[in-house]
């Protein structure tokens, strides 16, 4: 029988050639993912002054050279052990298409929120939650279509050129200088990392926002026996990691009485949106209770709105309960005074994560409306089917909750619902969004949204008072978070993205039986909420402070109070006219009431520090 024939090895020369072209293409892709980085970093009115920049520009070629790398691996193993190139070629467009197209729809995100892609949101992908986040019209998915086209074809012709300029018999040196060159410029970029992190430069670090999934080396210790040493700075460190007391104490809890509670919170729900033509019922009921018109979400996503609405804790806790499973502790104390709970959802409560959190005692109890159903039908659903638990016959005392999911974009409406104002939206088209971009047919769309869901209230309210309960009911009406439509004129759409009134501030009306009408105009936060019902709703005898970080909302306030608030990639102080706020490296801006820095203002030290003792207030030491 013949021998086998030996494997193909191509020639030295063959691999220097595709080496050389692998090498060129990917340095020319870095170029681009800069470019794309650059479309969001201020360069004329950089923050970082001459430094910044100077920064930025060892930075974001090595930032980028080394991810280029890694996306080029895959085709660099393919090119140095295949016959023909065309596996190196085809692979070596497709991942760097692929990757240029991340970039891209991240610097959408970025533009929009201020954050970058993260796991977070690749949880909500695979969730099954994205759905219900944002709903993309077809003109949208048209228009992603054409950018992906293009972005193919410019890579086709990008290596078609880059392997008519490498020479066949490719030379070793230029190319290992060029390596050894892309080596350097990485190295420099981290070098600086580290020294300009030691020192807590901020005109440096204040450039790693610009930077996606940036990894900066930090080498402080090292720093300080070379004798560099670090200048004051405020930051608040992430408590995270540590084992929690929560309650300090067993909580003593009677009440005589036993209202019923009502908590229904709308999705998205701006201050601004009670009005008597947007929320006519929500108006009416305000007239009959105590509204509390400084209120504030404790974040701007729903993540962290609910939570502190729901345990009286601030966000950053929601790692630490999420871990260990811990919920609430008013969904303990309701279970042992023999509440029947009525837990409903338009949205998943699963993601993110409530039914492992929040209600993760309760979890069993816990009802979603159909996924097939519309999101506007869905909010229909979850309230009649409230409204048929509450008056059903031989029910005691209960606590009911509904989210309602319309008013989030792109802000669902029934069929042929009229608007409220007119032009009014037909989709919204989330790529047209932009700091020049007029919203009034959004901003109609979304008051119509709440109007639609106001009347959903109107009929459970109704139900309370048709059944004889209205009397004996506690009534909570809120939002999670609050709703930017480019208010500030700095490019911020939705929410997730500052910590400005438009995307924290939210309604506040709290109808309590026998409690007499009234407006609070003190600052308040959601963490107040379940201290002031565990107290006067429940008879909790502990002090606060045993299972809570809030304050009583009948109690007066302080005139400096300051409100510790969270997102996804950031956490905040408002404190007064300033917003501090601190990126995930530890990072302080000084922000004012219209969001714009404050030039040379340090955050106050002592706002900082009571911050503090509410992160880590139920952590063990």
């Amino acid at each position: 029988m013949p021998s086998s024939l030996p494997a193909y090895t191509p020639s030295p020369s063959t691999r220097w050639q595709r080496l050389a072209w692998l090498s060129l293409f990917t340095a020319l892709n870095a170029g681009a993912a800069i470019l794309i980085a650059l479309g969001n970093t201020p360069l004329g009115d950089n923050p970082g002054g001459g430094l910044g920049l100077a920064y930025l520009g060892v930075a974001l070629p090595g930032h980028f050279l080394a991810l280029g790398a890694v996306v080029s691996l895959l085709p660099l193993l393919l090119g140095l052990g295949l016959r023909a190139p065309r596996g190196l070629l085809v692979s070596a467009v497709v991942l760097q298409t692929l990757w240029l197209c991340l970039l891209l729809v991240d610097a959408k995100v970025f533009a929009l929120y201020r954050f970058h892609l993260n796991a977070m949101v690749l949880n909500m992908v695979f969730g099954g939650a994205l759905q219900d986040q944002v709903a993309l019209s077809w003109q949208t998915w048209l228009q992603a279509g054409a950018v992906l086209a293009a972005v193919v074809l410019a890579e086709v012709l990008l290596a078609w050129a880059c392997w008519r300029l490498v020479p066949g018999a490719a030379r070793r040196r230029p190319l290992l200088l060029a390596w050894a060159a892309g080596l350097v410029l990485m190295t420099c970029g981290q070098v600086a990392t580290a020294y300009y992190d030691a020192r807590g430069e901020r005109a440096v670090t204040s450039q790693w926002a610009y930077l996606p999934w940036a990894q900066p080396i930090t080498a402080k210790r090292h720093m300080h026996r070379l004798g560099v040493h670090s200048l004051p700075q405020a930051s608040l460190p992430d408590p995270r990691h540590s084992q929690l007391q929560y309650p300090l104490h067993p909580l003593r809890c009677q009440s005589n009485v036993q209202p019923n509670v009502l908590v229904v919170v709308m999705e998205s729900l701006r201050h601004d949106a009670l009005d008597a033509t947007t929320m006519p019922n929500t108006w009416a009921l305000a007239a009959q209770s105590e509204q509390f018109t400084a209120h504030y979400s404790s974040g701007n996503a729903t993540r962290y709105g609910l939570f502190g609405l729901l345990y009286g804790l601030p966000g950053g806790y929601w790692d630490s309960m999420l871990s260990e499973q811990r919920g609430s502790q008013l969904f303990d104390v309701l279970q042992q005074q023999g509440y029947d709970l009525h837990l409903y959802g338009s949205a998943p409560l699963h993601s993110p994560e409530f039914d492992r959190t929040v209600f993760a005692q309760v979890r069993s109890q816990l009802h979603t409306a159909p996924s097939a159903l519309p999101v506007a039908a869905r909010d229909r659903h979850i309230i009649d089917a409230l409204r048929a638990d509450i008056t059903r016959p031989g029910k005691g005392h209960w606590f009911g909750f509904a989210f309602l999911d319309s008013t989030h974009a792109p802000y669902h409406l029934p069929k042929d619902y009229p608007p409220l104002a007119t032009p009014m939206a037909t989709h919204i088209d989330f790529l047209a969004l932009d700091e020049d971009y007029v919203p009034v047919p959004e901003r109609n769309r979304y008051r119509t949204a709440v109007h639609y869901a106001d009347g959903l209230l109107g009929e459970l309210m109704q139900t309370l008072r048709d059944s004889g309960q209205a009397d004996n009911t506690i009534v909570l009406v809120t939002g999670d978070h609050a709703e930017e439509f480019n208010d500030l004129g700095l490019n911020y759409w939705g929410h997730n993205g500052n910590f400005s009134d438009y995307q924290m501030r939210v309604p506040f009306v709290l109808h309590w039986p026998g409690r007499a009408p009234a407006r609070h105009t003190a600052n308040t936060s959601h963490e107040d909420w379940v201290p002031t019902l565990m107290r006067h709703g429940l008879g909790c005898e502990n002090a606060l402070a045993d299972f809570s970080t809030g304050r009583d909302l009948f109690d007066p306030v302080p005139a400096d109070r300051a409100l510790l608030v969270e997102s996804w990639s950031q956490r905040g102080i408002r404190h007064g006219e300033r917003t501090y706020v601190f990126d995930k490296f530890g990072n302080a801006t000084t922000l004012d009431r219209q969001y714009l820095p404050v030039a040379d203002q340090q955050p106050d030290a002592a706002a900082v520090r009571a911050a503090w003792d509410a992160l880590t207030h139920f952590r063990r030491p």
